[in-house]
């Protein structure tokens, strides 16, 4: 009976070496990458209401452009959540914005109907 008693205790103690080595060679391992996140959504992680804050909404298509060169630039009111493409025959007209497309999208922006 000791015998068999002797033998739990071991197998006990070859599990607990085994798991202490994964622990050790986890804690060893390179973190993980962060996703790459857009600057509108960095927004809404700081709080701004739709996500497409103050710092990436322009009064120009100009200041627009300067902040994301390789992107459409699309003109918004804001609290509907839509957007103007620059064709559209309300681009640009009455209050509101101008926006990076992308960064609109990544923010739940959409285009109008």
């Amino acid at each position: 009976m000791m015998h068999s008693n002797f033998r739990i205790g071991l197998v006990g103690i070859s599990m607990f070496g085994a798991l202490g080595a994964y622990g050790a060679a986890l804690a060893q391992s390179p973190p993980l990458a962060t996703p790459a996140v857009s600057a509108s959504s960095m927004s809404a992680v700081q709080g701004a209401s739709t996500g497409l804050g103050d710092s990436h909404r322009f009064a120009t298509p100009a200041a627009a452009t300067a902040h994301c060169s390789n992107d459409t630039i699309v003109w918004s009111s804001g609290p509907s959540l839509t957007y103007a493409l620059p064709n559209a025959a309300n681009y640009g007209k009455g209050s509101g914005f101008y926006a990076c497309k992308t960064e609109a999208n990544d923010a739940g922006f959409h285009p109008n109907s």
